[in-house]
């Protein structure tokens, strides 16, 4: 294929994720493996107990992770689970949605999804459309810190369902600089100044998956965090960096939350992430709903 067609091809990328069935896949496979670029097109359907929930997934990252719904955070699943009915859940660091849209059929939860990566973010509310969800879920493209500003979303994978960006600085999941190979342009808010100017609908559940600069973000979420609303918190971190991750438990705690548990999957008992769990923490006066206390 000519590369002016190639080009041409991805062009209309957008408009083809609305073409149904077997020829789409093909086609877009097709014009992505031109040049040797191959990046499948599938939908994946994982059923749960309150129905299927579909996914549209570009290329092998995407699909894992929705291979993976019930395996990769096990933790987070649980946790879910114990929302009620009618409640507000943030989805922060939300990637492709996986557990955006295991909530909202899950357990029928109000959700606000926060994806700043523009791959990921395009295929968050493809997600969403595939389902029928977008009266319970909604997606901003929009990332979270300490503060409003304008700034780059420094990226390490551009790709679809990729992780570890840092939204302002160069900084990964360890502390350590990394050089971007991609550098988007983003706006930032803190989580209060979002709620005080646009005054969305109010999270009683959050969860935090930001890869560096979650300090930042609760820094930014002090108001938030002590407002008796918020009843839950799951947070991942690294516990290999005590400072950093202290001193984010220190002022979620400060809030008025418990610590509950820090938990990840087997799978990552060894490796390069077997340092980072989801910290978890619920207010005092909310009932455990069978929460495990594993730490």
């Amino acid at each position: 294929m000519k590369v002016w067609a190639r080009k041409a091809a991805l062009g209309t990328l957008g408009a083809m994720f609305h073409i149904g069935g077997e020829r789409a896949r093909r086609l877009v496979a097709e014009v992505l493996a031109a040049e040797g670029d191959y990046l499948p097109l599938t939908i994946e359907t994982v059923p749960t107990l309150q129905g299927s929930i579909r996914f549209f997934c570009l290329g092998d990252i995407s699909l894992w992770r929705a291979r993976t719904l019930y395996s990769k955070e096990p933790e987070t699943i649980e946790w879910i689970d114990t929302f009620t009915e009618g409640e507000v859940f943030w989805d922060v660091g939300a990637n492709v949605g996986i557990y955006s849209l295991y909530a909202a059929v899950r357990s029928r939860v109000r959700v606000l999804a926060f994806e700043p990566g523009s791959a990921n973010y395009a295929l968050i509310n493809r997600n969403i459309e595939l389902n029928g969800l977008d009266g319970a879920v909604t997606a901003y493209c929009l990332a979270f810190s300490d503060r409003r500003r304008v700034d780059t979303l420094n990226m390490r994978d551009s790709g679809f369902g990729a992780a570890l960006s840092s939204f302002g600085s160069s900084i990964d999941e360890a502390g350590a600089s990394f050089t971007p190979k991609f550098r988007q342009g983003m706006i930032g808010y803190s989580i209060d100044q979002f709620i005080e100017e646009f005054d969305p609908s109010f999270p009683n559940h959050l969860k935090i998956d930001v890869d560096g600069i979650e300090d930042r973000i609760i820094d930014g979420a002090s108001k938030t965090l002590a407002d008796e609303r918020v009843k839950t918190v799951s947070i991942e971190l690294d516990s290999a960096r005590p400072d950093h991750t202290d001193a984010v438990c220190r002022k979620i705690t400060a809030g008025g939350l418990q610590f509950v548990s820090k938990r990840h999957a087997g799978m990552f008992d060894n490796g390069p992430y077997s340092s980072v769990y989801n910290y978890q923490f619920r207010r005092s006066d909310v009932a455990s709903r069978n929460w495990s206390s594993k730490t």
